[in-house]
């Protein structure tokens, strides 16, 4: 029975036959783009599944009190991370396996299945789908750290399949170490999202530090030396030696030491800053303002949909121009208060065994209240605190 790795490995593209572009290319370009589309409809429908799952655990709320690496609120940033690192773990294991097993066109798919993620994180940067529309929050100079992350492994890609290169040892080792770098990566920011920097904090430095460990060790040891000897193994190669494949890696290792160079100097005070934090229990960890998350910037919208604390204020406050507030409306508003004090009451006490978190922490595991909704709540009572007065 075919399988979905030979199907790709025989896949053409006829068009392609009158440009010249043989059909061990079109077999190449064709899983590229496979592995592309399948990898948009992964993020769109995975990440709905995570958000809806994280509400449920520590995360959203601990998370969301946080700066992210790749979006600006934490709790956006733990969902984006987890569909990273399933991904990457995917690409990882066919390496891995590939390389033990002494099947590199296993390797090969893994490359591939990588190389369709950065197209289509490219193209969602273009036209501004998850996770880079307005609202997901995505850093800006995360956007120039990615677009140097990417640029080299798909320009390389139809050279290293074409050539044979993806079954040299050092080209393996290469990929395999940022990959599995950066699936360590996804993990512990993930697992650290849900830990508390109140009763935790030592586990926390430390399981940090350790994450920054191995990271320096994929991409300043591992990343140098075997780059090193790929270069010498073109070099010695007649074949490849002088052709576009060694300018590109020359290329490439540049693009790739920057980025290299521009986590690091990011990575290094924040390794201080946890440390510190460990030890005094008030060092701040994040030196920037927290951004809102995505779900307090959607349900915050205008013609979104109404929280009940919301529909609070309408009843109690209506738009000017309608005309006096009757007792009656009075009195059915301030019940709708009572009624979302209430709840909150009663959302503390199925929670008293968690950390405590903030008011609107609570009640926005459910979607249900924001800062905007408690501002125009509190501006409500005020208003009609003054009223009582004057009336």
């Amino acid at each position: 029975m075919m399988n979905i790795f030979t199907f790709l490995e025989e896949a053409r593209i006829p068009f392609l036959d009158g440009f010249g572009i043989d059909g061990e290319a079109q077999s190449i370009l064709f899983e590229a783009a496979f592995w592309s589309v399948a990898y948009l409809l992964y993020i769109q429908v995975f990440s709905r599944v995570l958000r809806h799952l994280f509400r449920k655990t520590p995360i959203y709320h601990r998370a969301r009190e946080r700066v992210g690496v790749f979006l600006g609120n934490g709790r956006d940033d733990a969902v984006l991370l987890t569909c990273l690192g399933v991904h990457h773990g995917g690409a990882a294991l066919l390496m891995y396996y590939g390389m033990e097993s002494g099947m590199p066109n296993l390797w090969r798919h893994g490359y591939l299945l990588e190389t369709g993620f950065e197209i289509m994180d490219l193209i969602s940067m273009l036209i501004k789908t998850y996770p880079y529309a307005k609202h997901d929050g995505m850093k800006d100079d995360i956007k120039v750290a990615l677009f140097l992350h990417h640029i080299p492994g798909i320009s390389l890609a139809l050279l290293v399949m074409e050539t044979g290169l993806y079954k040299n040892i050092h080209m393996q080792t290469i990929v395999l170490a940022l990959l599995g770098g950066a699936l360590v990566s996804c993990v512990c920011c993930v697992v650290l999202y849900a830990m508390s920097f109140e009763t935790q904090m030592p586990l926390v430095a430390l399981f940090f530090n350790i994450n920054v460990g191995f990271f320096f060790f994929c991409r300043w040891w591992v990343y140098p030396r075997e780059s090193l000897a790929l270069l010498n193994d073109v070099h010695n190669d007649p074949e490849l030696n002088g052709g576009i494949l060694l300018k590109l890696l020359y290329a490439g290792g540049v693009l790739m030491s920057l980025f290299n160079i521009g986590v690091s100097i990011d990575l290094v005070p924040k390794c201080v800053r946890y440390i510190k934090r460990a030890f005094d229990g008030t060092t701040l960890i994040d030196t920037e303002p927290i951004p809102r998350s995505r779900d307090s910037v959607l349900y915050g919208k205008p013609g979104s949909r109404r929280s009940s604390v919301m529909m609070a204020v309408d009843a109690v406050n209506p738009a000017a121009g309608k005309g006096r507030r009757s007792s009656l409306a009075t009195i059915m508003g301030l019940n709708a208060i009572d009624d979302v004090l209430r709840t909150e009451k009663e959302t503390k006490d199925k929670r008293h065994s968690a950390p405590t978190p903030t008011l609107s922490g609570v009640l926005e595991e459910d979607d249900d209240l924001d800062e905007d909704d408690m501002a125009a709540l509190n501006r409500t009572i005020s208003s009609m605190s003054a009223g009582k007065k004057t009336s």
